[in-house]
């Protein structure tokens, strides 16, 4: 019975179209809706949720002098 794809392999490196199966030395391409024998699912990573920051005001900076106007 077939457990899962190669995408949910722990063997399997995903490049978009395809991918990479790393189970033995010679690496091969695979898709990733393939699966074969030697199928081990990957660990599944918990994300954390997101935090979020309040948004500090911008501090005014002093202008520093410059230059004089030129009046005319």
């Amino acid at each position: 019975m077939v457990d899962g794809h190669c995408n949910s392999c722990v063997y399997f490196e995903d490049h978009k179209m395809m991918g990479v199966c790393k189970r033995y030395p010679s690496y091969s391409n695979r898709h990733s809706t393939e699966w074969c024998g030697e199928y081990k699912p990957a660990p599944q990573v918990e994300k954390e949720p997101i935090k979020f920051v309040e948004a500090k005001a911008a501090i005014e900076i002093a202008r520093k002098p410059g230059r004089p106007k030129v009046t005319q």
